[in-house]
């Protein structure tokens, strides 16, 4: 659907849609579409289009969670575009996701709380910037579906997933936000109240950053446990997953880590 711009002067502005050939991708893969844009009443000047990715992130503020949509990826597609009225102008553009991206479908399913979208960015002089955004599918990396499938294998339900403003020491991380998938407590380890796991993902490996919010005991108190595996994508199918986060669950449930 052609969405409206505000024209310069206020009136007669041109309008806008993007369309996606690509409904779904992959961390590293390529988003092909094009954006299409309409003269409206009045002749009107566009100093650039891009295209980016735009996921939903929370960051803590005085002890608040405050959610803001933040664009990642960007890339330019147009510049300097002159829009006489009634004019149509199509700009093809194909851009790569990130290998950061946070995915929204791992097996088939939806992740519940995932959302990435394609937003377009138009430059309009004299006028505030206007955007248009179509969501996009981000399906899970073979290395993330191993792992997500052996955490579920050691009991765990997928409850969630989030983006969380801010930077894991001890990872490759460049973008300023991490995802986290959430999962409730596995009877097979009674003192983890909830796990979280993160993926940090590059060309040629991810870390997985595994966090578990361990219950009280007599002797102790509750405290979140963290834990950072650093693979290599080569190690994945040497590897036998369920048996090695059954090692690490274990120590992070009774305290060893």
């Amino acid at each position: 659907m052609f969405k409206k711009l505000l024209a310069a002067v206020g009136v007669g502005g041109a309008d806008v849609e993007t369309e996606l050939h690509t409904p779904g991708v992959q961390p590293g893969g390529q988003v092909h579409g094009v954006v299409r844009l309409r003269g409206g009443e009045v002749p009107q000047q566009l100093d650039g289009v891009s295209v980016e990715f735009a996921t939903r992130v929370e960051r803590e503020v005085n002890d608040d969670e405050v959610e803001s949509v933040r664009g990642f990826g960007r890339q330019r597609v147009g510049e300097a575009v002159a829009l006489q009225p009634g004019q149509v102008v199509e700009l093809p553009f194909q851009v790569t996701a990130p290998m950061e991206t946070p995915i929204t479908f791992y097996a088939g399913r939806h992740l519940p709380g995932g959302e990435v979208a394609i937003r377009t960015r138009l430059e309009i002089s004299g006028a505030v910037d206007a955007t248009d955004t179509d969501p996009v599918g981000v399906g899970a990396l073979p290395a993330q579906h191993v792992l997500l499938e052996a955490v579920e294998r050691l009991g765990f339900h997928l409850h969630r997933v989030d983006c969380e403003a801010g930077h894991l020491r001890g990872t490759r991380q460049t973008l300023p936000f991490y995802q986290e998938i959430e999962f409730h407590g596995s009877p097979n380890y009674p003192r983890l109240r909830q796990l979280e796991v993160t993926f940090i993902a590059g060309d040629d490996g991810l870390d997985v950053v595994i966090e578990g919010d361990k219950k009280a005991g007599l002797l102790s108190s509750g405290r979140d446990l963290t834990n950072v595996l650093n693979i290599d994508y080569q190690a994945i199918p040497q590897v036998d997953w369920t048996a090695e986060l059954h090692n690490h669950l274990s120590r992070m449930g009774s305290g060893w880590l």
